[in-house]
């Protein structure tokens, strides 16, 4: 099949490349147009661009929702468009133009975690199970019928880096089959139904800052929700100190760890390579295990308390 393919994203990168591979032909790429970068401000690609250029597949770039893509698509043939972290929503008039031709990869099993953040909403939630979903674009988002989908476990190690190398190993195949189906068979999406419906939002900058009145299964979750990008973060000494790894101090509770009683939330209570850096928090202990200091690489536990020589009794904030 000839296919038009709009992401804009890293990790839409993957599933590009899948479809190139395979039988299918890629006639033409949509793609948020180029944007200032750097502390030179240049204007740079994404990586979905600089992946079509390499390939010498057309690119469409889109500064706007909406504007031009119709008539971009009405100078092209093709049989299918995937749609994949392009950035942007469509504009209603292109699924009425191009009724049932539409595909979407979403990180979840739908209809769980509508929405913009599905990953980083089942690490916050602490869910266990999560999974990938073929649908059908419609101007509703992410309201489509379902082509195919596939469930994976949360483990207590994953983080929304290893949550994307899931979705991308688990989803890349089963996008391609739903695909040749459609090619072979005509394959029909069914509904999604209406039980089950949940929905994410758009995260924003004061999500990543680490609130310690919170529960450290909370704090934990956000951590991992966050790395290694953007990275949650706590403010110690001045400085915006990312924390990228983290678990909960004595298990569930953080029980067994050291405690004082009484000290503020955000507080260390312990800070030795042998007992850990101990953060008190509303509920339970959180140990820190990586971080990472402004312009610097990340580093562990260990090597903070050697370079930074943290105080028992300091905050983070």
């Amino acid at each position: 099949m000839k296919i038009v393919y709009f992401g804009s994203s890293e990790f839409s990168v993957p599933f590009l490349k899948k479809i190139i591979a395979s039988s299918h032909e890629i006639v033409a790429i949509f793609t948020n147009a180029d944007k200032k970068k750097g502390r030179g401000r240049k204007l740079a690609p994404n990586p979905v661009k600089v992946a079509a250029i390499s390939e010498g597949i057309k690119v469409f770039e889109i500064e706007e929702a909406g504007k031009d893509i119709t008539g971009y698509l009405s100078g092209l043939t093709f049989d299918y468009a995937v749609v994949i972290s392009f950035g942007m929503i469509l504009p209603a008039e292109v699924f009425e133009k191009w009724p049932g031709r539409w595909l979407n990869l979403h990180p979840s099993i739908l209809p769980q975690y509508r929405g913009p953040s599905p990953m980083i909403s089942a690490l916050l939630d602490g869910a266990k199970q999560t999974g990938v979903t073929i649908n059908d674009v419609v101007y509703e988002v992410d309201t489509g019928k379902i082509y195919a989908q596939t469930k994976f476990d949360i483990e207590e190690s994953d983080n929304l880096d290893s949550l994307e190398k899931k979705v991308i190993s688990l989803g890349g195949p089963l996008l391609i089959k739903v695909l040749d189906m459609i090619a072979d068979t005509g394959f029909q999406p069914f509904s999604q139904g209406e039980e089950g419906i949940t929905y994410t939002r758009k995260i924003n900058k004061a999500d990543l800052l680490l609130d310690w009145s919170e529960g450290a299964r909370e704090i934990v979750n956000r951590i991992r929700a966050f790395s290694s990008r953007p990275g949650a973060y706590g403010v110690f000494g001045g400085d915006r100190i990312k924390i990228l790894k983290a678990s909960v101090a004595g298990g569930t509770g953080g029980e067994a760890a050291p405690k004082k009683g009484g000290e503020p939330v955000g507080t260390i209570i312990a800070a030795t390579v042998k007992e850990g850096l101990l953060i008190r928090c509303g509920g339970g202990i959180v140990r820190i295990e990586t971080l990472q200091l402004p312009g610097k690489k990340p580093v562990d536990y260990r090597s903070f308390i050697n370079g930074y020589h943290p105080d028992v009794g300091a905050r983070f904030k």
